[in-house]
């Protein structure tokens, strides 16, 4: 957080991997509890906003990681795809739609799941899954991890076309990795992205209110 502040931020969100990701330390509900103990002291004693947020997995049938009843307590909650990347076109595009259908889903993380030379994105219908979205209120993760760089221009352009809105992301696994904005900033002007066309680019109360309507 206080590296946040230094870099003029106003607001951040956490966004820890869910249990099915235990890899990466994805959070059980316990910890997960003990994570929203320990922002609510650390908000106490900052001026400065802390979102409670998680990066879910959406698991190979399309259900998130989460259950409901946890899931509706998060500020802001990105799905994403970290396992069975060798499902098929129609079984991937049927898996993403099936996630979309979860009024929780608000943002589809690093979209593709590309690692730049060293996994392909994964196949699915792309066109068809964004303009499901555009029928949503789903947002779209840009991932300034220089190893994702995901959602690639050509796709973001289309997504604008279309009406979307977008969520720059550092993806950040330590404070140095804040640094990543740039490459976010660069994807989004690539692809044509304007400032209203971000949502993290506007307040925290309006943030919020969009992600996690009343």
């Amino acid at each position: 957080a206080r590296a946040a502040i230094k870099m003029g931020k106003k607001y951040m969100t956490l966004t820890d991997h869910s249990p099915t990701a235990h890899y990466a330390g994805g959070l059980s509900i316990e910890r997960l509890k003990e994570q929203w103990e320990e922002i609510d002291r650390v908000q106490e004693l900052l001026d400065f906003r802390i979102l409670k947020g998680t990066e879910c997995d959406i698991l190979a049938d399309g259900k998130l990681d989460y259950p409901d009843h946890i899931l509706e307590k998060f500020d802001v909650i990105i799905a994403s795809i970290h396992s069975r990347y060798r499902q098929d076109e129609e079984a991937m595009t049927k898996r993403l739609l099936r996630g979309l259908k979860n009024p929780h889903f608000k943002i589809w993380g690093h979209p593709l799941g590309r690692l730049v030379l060293k996994r392909d994105p994964i196949p699915c219908d792309v066109e068809k899954i964004l303009e499901a979205i555009a029928d949503s209120r789903v947002a779209i993760e840009i991932n300034g991890d220089p190893y994702r760089l995901d959602l690639a221009p050509q796709w973001a352009r289309i997504a604008r076309d279309l009406g979307l809105k977008f969520v720059i992301s550092t993806d950040a696994h330590s404070t140095s990795n804040f640094q990543n904005l740039k490459y976010d900033v660069h994807m989004a002007r690539r692809a044509g992205i304007c400032k209203e066309d971000v949502l993290n680019a506007m307040s925290v109360q309006k943030f919020k209110k969009i992600v996690k309507p009343a």
